[in-house]
């Protein structure tokens, strides 16, 4: 019964709504339309209007849609991009300021000479690195 009743409810909203118009003119002369008959009003026949696409507007359409495409694709690739390049300057600004750390934990500071002998490196040379550093860092993180 409920299916029934669902069916009806449906073919009736699938029908066309159907008004009838109107047109009349009144005592100044001016044409009026409506929904109602006004005394001396006629009954106006409305045939629904179907806009044919031509070939050319199909192929404009349809070129439309590609550009759209292309650009969407376009955009996201970009934004991939965009990403990949925020990455890698997180990571090397990341691993900058963990060089920089370094400097901080260590109070005697090594390096190999042209012998291959550990040589230990001035207090001065190692300020002037970490100088050098915490510039690099200000400049591009």
């Amino acid at each position: 019964m409920r299916t029934l009743f669902l069916f009806a409810l449906l073919g009736t909203c699938i029908l066309p709504a159907h008004a009838e118009i109107y047109r009349w003119t009144d005592a100044q002369g001016r044409v009026h339309f409506g929904e109602r008959p006004q005394q001396g009003a006629k009954r106006v026949e409305v045939e629904p209007q179907i806009i044919q696409r031509d070939d050319q507007v199909r192929a404009r359409e349809a070129n439309m849609q590609r550009l759209q495409e292309v650009r969407s694709e376009e955009r996201a690739r970009e934004q991939k991009q965009r990403a990949e390049r925020v990455a890698q300057q997180k990571a090397y600004c990341d691993r900058l300021n963990n060089e920089l750390a370094r400097y901080d934990k260590r109070i005697y500071w090594y390096e190999e000479d042209s012998t291959g002998k550990k040589v230990e490196v001035s207090p001065k040379r190692v300020e002037e690195q970490k100088m050098q550093l915490q510039a690099l860092i200000r400049e591009r993180c």
